[in-house]
């Protein structure tokens, strides 16, 4: 048996596969033709509007928006969808709903015939599911659900990112676990799959900024402080238990304390539910924390007061008593590639292979890897048909340019290709059809490309009008009320869009001097400074418009706003 360290754990799990029994979740079935009415109504998220296989996160809050419970929910049928919740959390759960189920037509079964549950987690867990299956997979979404057979057992797939990572949870009967983890570890030999402890699942969390339910937050907090309003959450869905204060909430402001990251100078782990002050003024508390070996690094997941929830901004303060200088940081503090950007690594790392090596076999394994991440990465496909010709496995080469055409039938290599092959076949007629078809969809691309532009000339047209026609509007609104906020935002955003930048900067400026908390205002006079080549006064905008949207909890315009604060920083340094 080989001994591996949490170091190597979590280095696996970054760069290939890991799995670990998810012996702290479970599943709770809902059936039954009210089942998605009677959820719309209780929940947090908008359920109605799922199609079958889809899914999506969820919460559970009381009227003052108190955070009852977090999970997922997938839609198996129309009429039925499966909870994939923390057992601690199923009780109290069931509970509350079961309150207010009174006539609707929907059975609850905790008590479902797939028990045990197991994770894949890492870049690699999509090759590794495709063997596991013993099929092409495509593409999925975040909380997708499917059934698949695996190990010769019936067995529901949830897409589940537990790790920062692409990932699974996959959900059999309990008799049937020793089959499932005898399957994952045979399939997984080759891509070096390993089982990971409880301590490196725990880092790995952190390092995604995914809080859970009894340490991170729990029914003290309201939902807007705990960040899952970003991902548990639908503003434009009908009524449900708390929604008029988490909407109260987003239109006029943002809560006291929120969940945010820090990253601590040391090797302490801070104690969980230190108090943060700075001087006699407590401007948070401590939740989970770990050492990082992403950013080597001491980090923990940290309630602060809204005046110091600017990302990048280093304080010295005390936790419990003890100094400590915290610098804080959106989360989650990993970001993982995704998929179509590893698999163009992959496709590159393949083509630097095959540049220096006679043996194809490496270079052909990392671009079924890379096949496998994306479906639809069509150079992928062709670079491995070109190898696999070398090796002379043409039905291999023309199975594998028939399933990219399958796949996008407008695709011209793959018919290019196939005409090829079935030439190196002395398949002659069947290489003039390819020949013809990859002719015909260039025909027809050029064609849409000439329609296409007419269509853009045409909309180009009726833009520019209605410009000039917002524009006459907002000067008019300006004589009246020279700082009127919509009139000089919409004049600035105008001005930014057709490259008047200089003219852009004015309005803009009207709207952040006397609307201070206008995160967007900041946003786009940023960027209209940056066209005039005024780095150092868009980097000044972008950190007061931080501080703005940091306050305000506009998670969007502020990751913006850091991501080119950094480039302008970076690119003078």
């Amino acid at each position: 048996m080989t001994i591996t360290t949490l170091t190597e754990e979590h280095q696996q799990a970054r760069e290939g596969c890991v799995y670990f029994p998810l012996e702290d979740f479970c599943l709770v079935e809902a059936a039954g033709k009210d089942t998605f009415s009677f959820l719309q109504s209780q929940t947090t998220n908008d359920v109605v509007n799922l199609k079958t296989g889809a899914g999506l996160n969820n919460a559970l809050v009381d009227r003052k928006a108190r955070l009852l419970g977090n999970f997922s929910l997938h839609k198996t049928s129309d009429t039925a969808a499966l909870i994939l919740i923390e057992i601690h959390q199923r009780e109290p759960l069931m509970n509350q709903l079961k309150e207010y189920h009174f006539r609707e037509d929907i059975a609850w079964n905790t008590e479902v015939p797939c028990n045990f549950l197991v994770a894949l987690q890492g870049p690699k867990s999509p090759v590794l599911l495709e063997r596991l299956t013993e099929s092409s997979l495509g593409l999925h979404n975040t909380n997708d659900v499917f059934t698949a057979n695996i190990a010769g057992h019936e067995t529901q797939v949830i897409c589940k990112n537990l790790t920062g990572e692409e990932g699974y949870v996959l959900a059999c009967a309990e008799s049937h676990q020793s089959d499932l983890i005898q399957a994952i570890q045979k399939a997984g030999e080759s891509v070096g799959i390993i089982p990971i402890s409880t301590e490196t699942r725990d880092t790995l969390r952190i390092e995604a900024g995914i809080p859970v339910y009894g340490r991170d937050m729990d029914k003290s907090h309201i939902l807007p402080e705990t960040g899952l309003e970003h991902s548990s959450v639908s503003y434009h869905k009908g009524c449900y238990i708390g929604q008029e204060v988490i909407a109260r909430i987003k239109t006029y402001g943002s809560p006291a304390f929120a969940l945010m990251g820090i990253v601590l100078d040391g090797n302490t782990l801070p104690a969980m539910d230190a108090r943060i002050q700075m001087k006699t003024k407590k401007i948070g508390v401590v939740k989970s924390s770990v050492y990082s070996p992403s950013l080597d690094k001491v980090i923990a997941l940290a309630y602060l007061q809204k005046d110091f929830r600017s990302p990048d901004q280093t304080y010295e303060v005390t936790l419990n008593g003890e100094s400590a200088k915290v610098t804080t940081c959106l989360l989650p503090f990993y970001q993982t590639a995704g998929k179509t950007e590893r698999a163009k690594q992959l496709h590159q790392d393949a083509l630097a292979l095959f540049k220096k090596e006679e043996n194809l076999d490496s270079p052909i394994a990392l671009l079924r890897e890379a096949i496998a991440l994306d479906p639809k990465f069509a150079p992928g496909y062709e670079a491995l048909g070109v190898m696999l010709s070398k090796q002379n496995k043409l039905d291999e080469a023309i199975a594998l340019m028939k399933r990219l055409a399958e796949i996008d039938p407008q695709e011209i290599m793959a018919h290019t290709n196939l005409s090829i092959y079935y030439m190196e076949q002395g398949r002659i007629e069947d290489a003039e059809l390819e020949k013809a078809e990859a002719t015909a969809i260039q025909f027809e691309k050029l064609i849409e490309d000439k329609q296409a532009e007419k269509a853009r000339a045409a909309q180009d047209s009726q833009q520019q009008e209605e410009r000039e026609r917002q524009v006459e509007m907002f000067h008019k609104v300006l004589e009246i009320d020279p700082v009127d906020q919509v009139a000089n935002f919409g004049l600035g955003s105008i001005y930014l869009d057709t490259g008047k930048y200089e003219e852009a900067v004015g309005p803009l400026r009207t709207v952040v001097e006397n609307y201070q908390d206008h995160s967007a205002a900041y946003l786009i006079l940023g960027k209209a400074l940056e066209k005039l080549e005024l780095r150092e006064e868009a980097a000044e905008v972008y950190k007061k418009g931080i501080e703005a949207a940091s306050k305000k909890g506009d998670l969007m315009p502020l990751r913006d706003m850091q991501n080119r604060l950094n480039q302008i920083l970076q690119s003078g340094s």
